[in-house]
């Protein structure tokens, strides 16, 4: 069988490689446009912003770039840095109350939407999921509740304001309970990672599967499916992530799964309604940014390896094997 569908916007691409290779991959990964989290390299000011979006402009890629909110306990130029193109605000929400709260006034004014991160640090001491395999394993785990009181305080505080807000990568059961209340001016964004694997991956200590947010227990899992089905969640993202430090000793490993390469192809591959996964990785995040998606792939579903010789990404730190739906 075969279907035409949008390509996607994926709301989740770390800055862990070059501008460039991320506009390859996206092309590979059926891609139309990547909204670049500064996760791994500081974008707080003009000279960062300028330089992701000439490099973007170059390679003739629609890259939507998130400048942080907050960077090292103070407010940034906000205002400016979206006049110079910003398209978004990325924050964590352990950050200064004040801050935060400064951040949504000028997410309100300005129109921009901000992306939270949810992370107790003080409670996120491990490296993995906090359960039995955690214990097991002898690993320091990550308990759901780092993530479910961020979320619960963030609710509370965005009733006051009227700025766009999306959760992202949101990983737990508890926190899609709270967001079934969700105000109307917040948005859910789930990890593509933890609708496929649970922390049971991580039993032989395959750092392939460590990431962040870390991947949860099969209960959590079935929670973010039922929730994709139930329209609790908006989006479905990558949270692209290119490392080749891997194969080292699981603590000392970096987090991440590269998948930019193959993201719609995985996105049509899951266990969910063809025009379920449309909604969640192409019209609901370019309603978001009030754009329209022009450029249509066409879907195969079938039998597929994954093969990572032919992904443009640094990045070959894949554990996906195969795949139920290619691009044409």
């Amino acid at each position: 069988m075969k279907i035409k569908v949008p390509k996607s916007f994926d709301l989740n691409v770390k800055n862990s490689e070059s501008v460039g290779r991320i506009a390859k991959s996206s092309q590979n990964g059926g891609v139309f446009a990547a909204l670049m989290i500064p996760r791994h390299k500081p974008i707080y000011d003009k000279l960062h912003l300028a330089y992701n979006l000439k490099r973007a402009n170059e390679e003739n890629f629609k890259l939507f770039v998130a400048i942080e909110g907050i960077h090292e306990g103070k407010l940034s130029e906000i205002s400016i840095l979206k006049n110079k193109g910003a398209s978004a605000i990325y924050i964590n929400s352990d950050e200064d109350m004040t801050l935060i709260k400064r951040v949504l006034e000028y997410a309100e004014f300005l129109d921009i939407p901000v992306f939270i991160n949810c992370n107790n640090k003080s409670l996120s001491i491990g490296v993995m999921n906090d359960s039995e395999i955690a214990y097991l394993l002898g690993i320091s785990g990550i308990p759901n509740y780092a993530e479910s009181v961020e979320v619960a305080k963030m609710v509370e505080m965005i009733k006051h304001f009227n700025a766009k807000v999306i959760f992202q990568s949101i990983t737990t059961k508890e926190s899609i309970e709270i967001l079934k209340n969700k105000p109307k001016n917040a948005y859910v964004d789930v990890c593509i990672d933890n609708l496929y694997f649970n922390d049971e991956m991580l039993k032989e200590f395959n750092s392939l599967y460590k990431t962040y947010p870390p991947l949860r227990s099969e209960e959590d899992k079935n929670a973010l499916l039922k929730a994709c089905e139930e329209g609790i969640v908006d989006f479905i993202s990558s949270n692209h992530i290119a490392t080749s430090q891997k194969d080292i000793p699981f603590e000392e490993a970096e987090y991440g799964i590269s998948k930019l390469d193959i993201f719609t192809q995985l996105a049509y591959s899951l266990p969910l309604k063809p025009e379920i996964i449309t909604k969640l990785i192409s019209n609901n995040p370019a309603k978001l940014f009030n754009i329209k998606i022009n450029e249509f792939i066409e879907i195969e579903f079938g039998e597929f390896e994954v093969d990572l010789s032919s992904f443009a990404s640094k990045g070959k730190n894949c554990p996906y094997k195969k795949l139920r739906a290619k691009i044409v």
